[in-house]
Parts: C-alpha cells; structure tokens; sequence
C-alpha cells in the first residue's frame, strides 16, 4: 500500500510540474517574436524539476537540457538568450560535469557571447571529470589566458594537461605553448626559471633542446632587464634603445636572440622581447 501511495505522489508531482512546463513554454511561445531564440531556449527551470521530469535520472537531465542548447537557433540569440543557455549548460555540469558535449559547447560558445563566468565553471567541472581527456584542460587554460588576462593561470593548466595526453606531439604542442604563456605571465626572471626546469624535465631531444634555448633568452632579457633598471637609477630615465646600456658601460654587447626574433625597448624605455611589441625597423 505505502508502494502505490509513494508511486501516487511521484507521478502526482510530475504531471504537474509537466503541466507548469508546458504552461511556461505555450506563455512564452507567444509572447516572444520571431527575433529570438526558439522558446525551447528560453525557460530555465529549477534543477530539481529538471531532474524530476526526467524521471529522476541526473544523467537524463543533463541530455534533455543538452539537447535543448543543441537545437537552438544561435543566429537569432541575444545576451538574454545566452544568460539561459549558460543557466543550462551550468545544470548540465551539475547533472553530468563529464558530459561531453556540454564542454565543447561551453568553450566554443559562451566566453565568446559574454558568459565567461558560467563557461570557466563548465570546463572546470570537466576537467576534473574526464581525467582521461586533455582537452576540457586546454580550453579551461585559454579561457584564463585570453578572457580572464591570465597567462600564468593559464599555463598551469595547459601543464595539468600534459600527463593525460597520448601523442608526443600533442604533448610538445601543450608544453611549448604552456612556455609562451609563461613568458607572459611571471616575472622574466622567474619565467626562465620555469622554462628551464620544464626543459630539465623533458627527455633528450629536439624539444628540450628548444625549451632550453627559450630558458636562454629569457635569461638574456633578464639581465636586460636588469641592467635598465641600474641605467635609471644613474639617468633619471629609461632606455630608448638598447645601445644605452653598451654605451654607458652596464653591459658589454647586446646579446643576440637565438630565435631570431631579439631585443628591444618598449614605449617606456623597458627591455622586451621584440615579440611583445611593434619593434622599429
């Protein structure tokens, strides 16, 4: 008897909140325009009626909402229309953080449409998820790289990503980029260091030879870097070419870059790479 009263209540429960679903959307079906997303896109129900309508399968959950993000006409979305698509695929994470679909969606979609926000928590649920897959890591990385101006947060993660991948290219590709970022992201000083220790760490070969002289030319910029700093404290001034430091003694000759690219001086007399800035011809 408690059986049947207990399936009474369940399937009581979940023909209304069918009958609210179906309300919210025939509401919003005709109060929207045809300047918008489909309506499907747009009713963001409580994750527990999410679950409830799926027949409390989790799992089921996040493939109906997932389906919901898939068929909607991003052609016609505004940022309202991405404020509920991130909504959804923020309760696809929580129903499903490995789901797959989900993430890809995620990293291609919402940072791009203003939605940083729900896509770092997105790729971050995936990541720690599918440890098997590299790749939920590099979007989480870039994502702290190029929206959050992260580099340093972003290299960590590309490095994270390292110990799943099953190419050695794919491995060198996640390294070498993981040392740009580098570069941008710490000191110069301590951004040699890293490189060297991630040169250290790899096996003899091409690519630790390449680690090693980009270790190398951060370590020549230090110096750099270094020698303008003492420059400014004997001229009141900063550099306007790195010549000043060869002529006022600090260091003997400007050192070559070994990738070809070489040193410069930025707008405030401060030694760079040529690769951070318009360097003059």
């Amino acid at each position: 008897m408690q059986y049947w009263r207990s399936r009474s209540v369940f399937f009581g429960t979940l023909s209304v909140a069918l009958a609210v679903y179906g309300l919210a959307q025939q509401r919003l079906a005709s109060s929207v325009g045809t300047d918008t997303a489909a309506p499907e896109l747009l009713i963001s129900l409580p994750r527990f009626a999410q679950v409830l309508l799926a027949g409390g399968d989790r799992y089921l959950a996040a493939n109906v909402a997932g389906f919901r993000v898939l068929v909607a006409d991003t052609g016609r979305m505004s940022a309202d229309d991405y404020a509920v698509q991130a909504k959804l695929q923020r309760d696809i994470a929580w129903f499903n953080p490995a789901h797959e679909d989900n993430y890809y969606i995620a990293a291609a979609m919402l940072p791009w449409n203003g939605q940083v926000d729900a896509a770092e928590y997105v790729l971050g649920q995936a990541s720690a998820a599918r440890t098997f897959d590299w790749y939920p890591l590099f979007h989480y990385g870039f994502l702290f790289y190029h929206f959050r101006k992260d580099p340093a947060t972003g290299a960590r993660w590309l490095l994270e990503g390292v110990p799943r991948v099953r190419s050695q290219q794919d491995e060198w590709a996640l390294q070498s980029l993981a040392a740009i970022w580098i570069e941008k992201g710490y000191r110069t000083a301590n951004a040699a260091d890293m490189v060297a220790a991630m040169a250290a760490n790899s096996p003899q070969g091409a690519f630790r030879n390449y680690l090693k002289v980009r270790a190398a030319r951060l370590q020549d910029l230090a110096s750099l870097q270094e020698a303008a700093t003492r420059f400014r404290k004997l001229h009141g001034r900063g550099l306007v070419s790195l010549d000043d430091l060869v002529a006022s003694g600090l260091i003997a000759k400007i050192p070559k870059d070994p990738l070809g690219q070489g040193f410069g001086v930025d707008a405030s007399g401060w030694p760079v790479l040529n690769t951070s800035f318009v360097a003059t011809k």
